[in-house]
């Protein structure tokens, strides 16, 4: 055992790898790996035989570590989100009303969801945090990148080699094994506009000892990033919306039904101070006044008001007045990582991780609906009648007043999530007298996770139809005065306002087993085998505070009592060599792998396998193709959710805004009628949130995916540096598990083809027709699909030996062209699936571009970021939206660095170069990934060594 064999792995993934495209590399390394240790092995990602070469089957991308470096960001989940191979998972976007989200980063490769990303660090599954859902995700936060050599991306399944989850692809994390020194680096950046400031410092050391036999190396990594609140940009989210076209005379008119207006204000949320609505008959809506003491005061005149709830001329109250666009978030990780060579073919490797992370978030103040109220019943309540609320009254000839209230004196709804990960692991590898390599693996773990929120009304204390308190002050007749016409007291907010704590557990614990070498000689080479086995226990325990369990606040949860399980599996590998060095056929290689999975949970036994082929025509030209069979489990969150009450964004569809839409055939507005409900109604969830009921399903079964990729690698001896690859994938996914969404529920119920379905047992209808709440659970009945082809290129060349021009300049393209992102739908025994490429959100292009440019001691890259937009819907009438088709995202990325000393290195970079902005439609007024709302970005750092 030499650690020459670890260093060739770092080598290869940086210089010559023919199976990836090669991010911007070291080219001071470029040069050392050299001479013997090319015949050295290696263990790659996507199998377990140990090889003397990275050219396996599966495609697999490499972000090497200066490129993670120079991309400027500090996350590393913010380095791979935006690469084309990547859909939106959890980010520092993903907090606001998704309370236990706000802090998490994980990767959704393929746009398959976060839960069918496999995430190792070197090799290993890390243990997992849990989501808002209690499904429970692999958080990126707490790798230490200071550490990361390089992060191997793998398309396709991979179940038969890691197990459960790799239905989509891995995002393998790999580690520097021997760090010699001590690296001290610092970083600092914030956007021209203000907001979403970060810095960070990490140190680095490590040493030899014992002649070389052993290394010690250490991390420690502080990051910190403020906030970027929505109202801080102009027009972003809430202020962004689409109204109904005043203009519009109807269907085929060649007027656009919905206009975007980019300064909307609301009548009756966020308020600041008091308010109230008086019935404008002429107008056919409410007249808003404000409150200041007793005088009220005309506010937002009914001809302002669009569907009741937006507000035109900008005199509402603003819709962006807390959330953030980009959550705070501080972490702390410290890293030991040491390996010691008991002899020469034995090692022992132990690492231990301490990761602390804390994020915040906050929304709107707690309030009551806007309701009718007429003045004698708050009179006979107590509720005196401020002067100027009378004259409102008497001058409109009415005693019915509508009467929201917002507890704005008592400040946002805001949570913390304070999460702890701590994991150790030790592993023994050897090398027996055969040449067969062993090892073993131990590995413990856990997560906890305290979500503490505050400033939440507590329903139990006070009435919200007649605002009189109520509940333990009515037995000792103390209860605090309080109006809707006046701003809460500290005495009523100390009594009806509270915080709450909820933890969440997670435990890990795994043995594995790995048994490697050559079975017996054929003549194209040895036939190699890999054998081994791995046992898991993993265990949830999601204990909701006691106030939130008891239904007292605006939503209640169930706890998770530590549900928990055990996994055994087993597998064998196989890799065939066939002809080496015939005509045509440089090296022909066959991979096999077959996998058994046993879980305690008796619904998700399975197999997987896969299987590969690997042809070398010759020195330039490689075929790859590998076909599999790949599984995703179901979660313990997902079996054993409790029964949860939230409320969330809910379109009615029997609204009269919704009920021409759905189906072609006017079954919506049939199917409402049948269900009592008259065209021109108004639904109740209009501008509010809807109730939505959740609970696990302890019956889910595994989801299965079919996956295949094929491809061509090119690395042409008559262009020296090039390399370029061209990978087909196919992803085709049953039995998913999913959730409907209660939105889904509602909308199927009147869009099928009568309401005598299953969608409609989940909705429940008050006599009027007002939604009370729909229920929402998880199933085994979609399926989906991916196909599409990667592009890689990656040219590196001498300008002086091409041009005479000083320095080297490197080319490297990453793009994805997707061919088909298909849902499939099962209703009732009847399928329909749906293709959204080429839509927003699923675009057919997405590509990075960069270009590194070096000479002496500066090297500086410009990266060309692009995803193509799309139309906001697939219904195909451009006449429904106005802009209905969302404009590409397309900027640049600039760093430049220079090494100042031979141990100190500066930084300065410049991210969205051209300061790119897409406030101005409501799909991507809200930021995401690839639409931020940061704008201009500056950064500067300094890295030194000793």
């Amino acid at each position: 055992m030499h650690a020459s064999k670890k260093l060739l792995a770092l080598a290869i993934a940086a210089a010559t790898s023919h199976s990836t495209l090669l991010y911007a590399q070291d080219n001071a390394q470029d040069d050392q790996w050299e001479g013997d240790a090319a015949l050295e092995e290696v263990v790659v990602t996507g199998s377990r035989i140990q090889r003397s070469t990275f050219d396996t089957p599966s495609p697999t991308s490499v972000i090497g570590k200066e490129a993670i470096k120079m991309s400027g960001e500090l996350n590393l989940n913010e380095v791979l989100s935006t690469m084309p191979q990547f859909g939106a998972g959890f980010d520092a976007t993903s907090g606001s009303y998704s309370f236990g989200n706000s802090g998490l980063n994980a990767l959704d490769l393929r746009d398959l969801g976060v839960k069918r990303t496999l995430t190792l660090v070197n090799g290993h599954r890390p243990v997992q945090v849990t989501a808002d859902d209690n499904t429970m995700v692999s958080e990126i936060g707490m790798i230490p990148s200071e550490l990361v050599e390089r992060v191997e991306v793998l398309t396709g399944g991979a179940s038969a080699v890691y197990g459960a989850d790799a239905v989509a692809g891995v995002v393998n994390f790999i580690l520097r094994d021997d760090y010699e020194g001590i690296s001290l680096r610092s970083q600092v950046g914030e956007s021209e506009a203000g907001g979403g400031a970060n810095q960070s410092i990490t140190l680095t050391l490590g040493e030899n000892f014992a002649d070389g036999r052993g290394n010690f190396a250490a991390s420690v990594d502080y990051f910190k990033e403020k906030p970027l609140a929505y109202r801080d940009r102009k027009s972003a989210a809430g202020r962004t919306r689409y109204l109904p076209n005043p203009d519009d005379t109807g269907p085929n008119d060649g007027i656009k039904d919905y206009i975007i207006h980019n300064n909307i204000t609301y009548p009756d949320f966020n308020i600041d101070g008091n308010a109230f609505a008086v019935w404008n008959a002429a107008a056919g809506d409410v007249d808003w006044f404000q409150l200041d003491g007793s005088e009220a005061s005309l506010r937002t005149p009914a001809t302002s008001i669009v569907n009741g709830w937006m507000v035109t001329d900008g005199s509402g109250y603003d819709p962006n007045a807390y959330n953030f666009a980009r959550g705070p978030y501080e972490r702390l990780n410290t890293y030991f990582r040491g390996h010691y060579d008991i002899s020469d073919s034995t090692r022992i490797i132990a690492d231990l991780t301490y990761s602390k992370t804390e994020s915040y978030d906050e929304i709107d103040p707690d309030f009551i609906w806007a309701d009718w109220h007429q003045v004698s019943d708050l009179e006979a309540n107590g509720i005196a009648i401020p002067d100027g609320v009378q004259q409102v009254l008497a001058d409109y000839g009415d005693s019915w007043l509508k009467i929201p209230y917002t507890f704005d004196e008592a400040g946002p709804r805001w949570h913390t999530n304070d999460r702890e990960y701590v994991a150790a692991t030790v592993n023994l590898t050897g090398e027996f007298d055969n040449g067969w390599n062993w090892d073993t693996y131990l590995a413990t773990g856990s997560t906890s996770a305290d979500l503490e929120q505050g400033n939440k009304l507590r329903y139990d204390r006070i009435d919200t139809g007649t605002f009189q308190l109520i509940g333990p002050c009515e037995e000792t007749n103390s209860c605090a005065s309080f109006s809707p016409f006046a701003p809460a007291s500290q005495e009523v907010l100390d009594y009806v306002m509270t915080r709450h704590t909820t933890t969440t557990d997670v435990e890990q614990h795994t043995f594995a087993a790995n048994l490697s070498g050559d079975l017996f000689a054929l003549p194209a080479g040895s036939v190699m085998f890999s054998t081994g086995l791995e046992t898991r226990y993993e265990s949830l325990d999601y204990q909701p505070s006691e106030l939130w369990q008891s239904g007292a606040l605006s939503s209640q949860q169930t706890s998770i009592d530590n549900a928990s399980r055990n996994v055994h599996e087993v597998y064998a590998e196989l890799l065939v060599p066939l002809l080496r060095e015939a005509p045509l056929a440089q090296s022909v290689e066959f991979e096999a792998a077959v996998r058994g999975a046993e879980y305690s949970t008796e619904s998700a036994n399975f197999t997987s396998w896969k299987t590969g082929l690997n042809w070398a025509f010759n020195d330039s030209v490689r075929f790859r193709t590998v076909l599999s069979k790949a599984v995703r489990a179901p979660q313990l969150g997902e079996m054993f959710l409790g029964t949860s009450i939230g409320y969330s964004d809910l379109t009615d569809p029997c609204d009269v805004l919704e009920i021409d839409g759905g189906p072609d055939d006017g079954r919506r507005k049939a199917n409402c009628q049948a269900l009592g409900i008259e065209d021109g109604w108004d639904s109740n969830l209009k501008g509010r949130r809807g109730r939505v009921i959740s609970e696990g399903n302890d019956q889910l079964k595994e989801e299965e995916a079919t996956t295949f990729t094929a491809g061509l690698v090119f690395t042409p001896t008559f262009v020296e540096g090039l390399n370029v690859s061209v990978d087909y994938f196919d992803i085709d996914m049953m039995d998913m598990i999913v959730r409907f969404g209660a939105g889904t529920n509602l909308a199927m119920c009147v869009d099928s083809e009568t309401i005598n379905n299953d969608f409609c047992a989940q909705v429940v209808r008050e006599d009027n027709g007002d939604v009370y709440s729909v229920r929402d659970t998880y199933v085994n009945a979609d399926a989906a699909r991916r196909r599409g082809v990667d592009l890689e290129l990656d040219y590196n060349f001498s300008l002086e030996d091409t041009l005479g021009l000083p320095g080297d300049l490197r080319l490297n393209l990453l793009g994805t062209r997707l061919i088909e992102s298909s849902y499939t739908n099962t209703v009732a025994g009847e399928s329909s699936t749906t293709d959204y490429v080429g839509q927003y959100r699923t675009p057919e292009w997405k590509a990075d571009f960069a270009t590194t440019y070096s000479v002496a001691d500066l090297t500086m890259r410009l990266t060309t970021k692009f995803t193509e937009g799309g139309p906001i819907d697939l219904d195909g009438n451009p006449e429904r939206y106005e802009n209905h088709v969302i404009r590409d995202s397309l900027y640049y990325n600039l760093w430049t660095g220079y090494q100042f000393t031979e141990s100190t290195e500066g930084y300065f970079g410049v991210n969205n170069l051209t300061d790119e902005n897409w406030r101005d439609h409501p799909y991507t007024s809200y930021g995401s990934a690839n639409y931020s709302l940061l704008g201009r970005y500056f950064y500067a750092g300094v890295t030194v060594t000793f």
